[in-house]
This record gives structure tokens, C-alpha cells and sequence, in this order.
């Protein structure tokens, strides 16, 4: 490694570690961090000229994507302007998501700081998180608690961002262990799992609690295939867990509720602003089903919708579904590749699920990852706004460079 290389490194490490608390108090530095990562990569890139990063399957899907979008998607969509906004911008995510996991996160010494900031910063989140809870607001941000646990963030998302980052996060954390690299960091993680579930749990967020269950399930199943003291292991957590879970949905009415309302979304989906939204999004993309409507299209079309008197539903910025979201924004040009993008992730995890058994702990970790962004049916935040969007592609890089790693050493 140069000079300069590690320079670039150091800076573009730097910023990562900076993410996860960018995220909790300002979306814009966040943002911000995103960009002048991927432009350091861009430039070490440059500098040592390598670019076969590019080539390698999953980013090519991503670069073909951006190809396809601002070629066939954005010039053909109803709002032009709005769309080439944000599949240019889109861009940034392709080389953050390349940048992590083919380089920053890439050696022992970063990813053991990276886990230490991660770790930390998601334990001071959740205990904000539960003096909120129980005195109403939250002690770093002053936000109240209206209905759903915001902790320090300005949104009540606290559920989705720790469940996204614990588990991306103890998937690194376990290849230092199962390496023999820093056994101390995964204890940490799983010693810190029961206060990241329990304010998951609390936050009164259905999706980010659903999802967590899946996860969970995921984890269980992986030491369930793991070796015999790895099954002891998973049916002791899974009885103390769904005690754990059994006793919450007794004791808070709060929780119940929130149970309550969920299962008459399900009960009647259709007739729920999700199910309007999501058969509002099918409706677009039958109308537009090659190039879709264009790339954050969505409420501008549903508001020329209601002026027409072609529609009555309440009109928001996406459809709360990312493959609807897909569908009805970029047609099938854009859904099939990222579909593809997808498989290839969840193949990648299930080679690990069911290849060696000391490695399949971290199939489980990846898959819940997976889940936890990418699940088909769940209610979701959209993949192209800013923050859901770099949350989402936080982890999901996080536990790709987990697999790398651990390939690596296998290797």
C-alpha cells in the first residue's frame, strides 16, 4: 500500500466510522459522508489504476442498472427533471456500496474499529432509546414520544436502524471470532443483542419488529445446522426469547395495540392506505410497464391523478413497497436487473448458510441482513431517498464485506 493509498484509506475510514452517528443527527452530513467516500474510491482507483472492481458480478448489475436508468428510464418519464435527479444521484450508492466492501472494510485493524464505533454508538441509541421510553423524551435529541420511540433520531426509526446495524454488524464481528482474530468484539455484540431487540421491540415499528423476528428466525436456523452444542444453544434462545416476547405483549397495552393494528392491516390489506398505495404503484406500472413512470415520479403522478378525478388516495412519496416502488418507478428495465442484484446477494448467503459448518452462524447473520432490507412483503421505506436508502445500503455493504472477509481468510 502507497503513501497515498493509505492516506485515502484512512480518510475514507474516517468517514465511515462518522456514518452511523451522521445518521442518528443529520441526514445531510450523512449524505455528505456517502459522497466523499465514493469519491475517494474513485480516486485511489484512479491513482493505483485498478478498476476490476467494476467487473465483479454484483457491482456490474448495479452499473448496468444506473446505465439502463438515465438511457431508457429517466428521458421517457412523466417529470423528466425529477427523475434524471435521482437515477444520476443514484450512482453514489453503487460506488459506496463498492467502496466498502471491495476496500474500506477490507482489513482486520478498520473492521475492529468499525465494530467498536458501530457497537457504541448503537448502545448510547438505545439507551436514549429507554429513557425515552419510560420519561417520555429523549435525553441527546430533546424529540418527545408521540405514539413510536424515536430515541436520538428526528424520525421514529430507531427499530429499523438498530435491528439493520446489530445484525450487519455482529456478521463482522463473527468472522474476527471464528478467525481467532477478537473474540471480545462478537461477545460484545451478542452481549448487546437484548437491549438492541428489546428497544426493536418497544419502538412500536410493525415492519422493523416483524422483520427482526425473520431475522432472528434466520440466526436460530444457521445454529440449528451449526453442530450440537450450537442447538443447544438455539433452543435455549428461542425459549427465553419468546418468553421474553410473550411477557412484553402481556404487560404493555402499548405493544398489543400495535400488534392489534397489524393484524387488520392484514386482515383487510386492500383496503389499508398500504394496499391502495401498493395497487396505486401495480396501476402505474401497468400504464408504464417497459420504462415505468420514472424515477420519483410516484406522488407527482398520484397528484395528477386526484386533479383528474382518476383516483382518491391519499398521496405520499413512495408506495411503501420497494419492488412496487421499482415496478411502478423504473418498469421492468430497472426491476429485472436489480432483481437480479438481489438473487445474487441471497445466493452468496446461502452458500455460506449451508457450505462449512463453522461458518454458518454468519449465513445466518447475512441472510437476516437480507431480510431485514430486501424482504418481498414487507411494508418498506423507499431504496432511493436519502436516509432509508443509505441505512439500507450501510448494512447491506457491512455484511457483503463480512463475506468477503471471510472468504478471504479461508482463502
Amino acid at each position: 500500500m502507497t503513501s497515498l493509498d493509505r492516506k485515502l484509506h484512512l480518510a475514507a475510514s474516517f468517514l465511515l466510522l462518522c456514518l452511523p452517528a451522521s445518521l442518528m443527527f443529520s441526514r445531510a452530513v450523512a449524505d455528505i459522508s456517502v459522497v466523499l467516500i465514493g469519491v475517494i474510491f474513485l480516486v485511489r482507483s484512479w491513482s493505483v489504476k485498478d478498476w476490476s472492481w467494476a467487473r465483479e458480478k454484483d457491482i456490474l448489475v448495479l452499473l448496468v442498472i444506473f446505465v439502463l436508468m438515465n438511457v431508457f428510464v429517466s428521458p421517457f418519464a412523466e417529470y423528466v427533471g425529477k427523475s434524471f435527479g435521482r437515477s444520476l444521484s443514484w450512482l453514489r450508492f453503487i460506488i459506496f456500496y463498492a467502496a466498502v466492501t471491495r476496500w474500506v472494510l477490507a482489513d482486520e485493524r478498520t473492521v475492529r474499529r468499525f465494530i467498536v464505533v458501530v457497537l457504541c454508538t448503537m448502545a448510547v441509541a438505545a439507551l436514549d432509546a429507554f429513557y425515552q421510553f419510560f420519561v417520555g423524551v429523549s435525553l441527546l435529541s430533546g424529540q418527545p414520544m408521540t405514539g413510536r420511540l424515536t430515541g436520538p433520531l428526528d424520525r421514529p426509526n430507531i427499530g429499523m436502524y438498530l435491528a439493520k446495524l446489530g445484525l450487519a454488524t455482529s456478521a463482522l464481528g463473527f468472522v474476527l471470532y471464528a478467525r481467532g482474530q477478537s473474540r471480545k468484539l462478537f461477545l460484545a455484540a451478542c452481549c448487546l443483542s437484548p437491549l438492541l431487540l428489546t428497544v426493536v421491540f418497544l419502538s412500536g415499528e410493525r415492519a422493523a419488529s416483524v422483520l427482526a423476528l425473520l431475522a432472528l428466525l434466520l440466526v436460530t436456523f444457521s445454529l440449528l445446522l451449526s453442530g450440537k452444542l450450537a442447538r443447544r444453544i438455539a433452543i435455549g434462545l428461542s425459549l427465553c426469547g419468546g418468553a421474553a416476547l410473550t411477557f412484553l405483549l402481556i404487560t404493555s397495552e402499548r405493544i398489543w395495540g400495535r400488534v392489534e393494528e397489524l393484524a387488520t392491516v392484514l386482515s383487510d390489506y386492500t383496503d389499508s392506505i398500504y394496499g391502495q398505495l401498493a395497487l396505486l404503484g401495480l396501476r402505474f406500472f401497468g400504464e408504464n410497464p417497459i420504462t415505468g413512470t420514472g424515477m420519483g415520479n410516484f406522488p407527482l403522478v398520484c397528484k395528477d391523478y386526484v386533479q383528474q378525478g382518476l383516483d382518491s388516495a391519499l398521496c405520499h412519496p413512495h408506495p411503501h413497497n420497494f419492488y412496487i416502488e421499482w415496478l411502478s418507478d423504473t418498469g421492468l428495465i430497472g426491476t429485472i436487473p436489480f432483481t437480479t442484484f438481489m438473487a445474487i446477494l441471497y445466493w452468496n448467503g446461502a452458500k455460506v448458510l449451508f457450505g462449512p459448518r463453522d461458518a454458518r452462524l454468519l449465513g445466518g447473520f447475512y441472510l437476516g441482513v437480507m431480510v431485514m432490507s430486501l424482504f418481498p412483503l414487507s411494508v418498506t421505506q423507499s431504496l432511493f431517498s436519502n436516509w432509508p436508502a443509505i441505512l439500507a445500503w450501510l448494512s447491506i455493504a457491512t455484511a457483503v464485506a463480512a463475506i468477503r472477509l471471510a472468504m478471504r481468510n479461508t482463502d
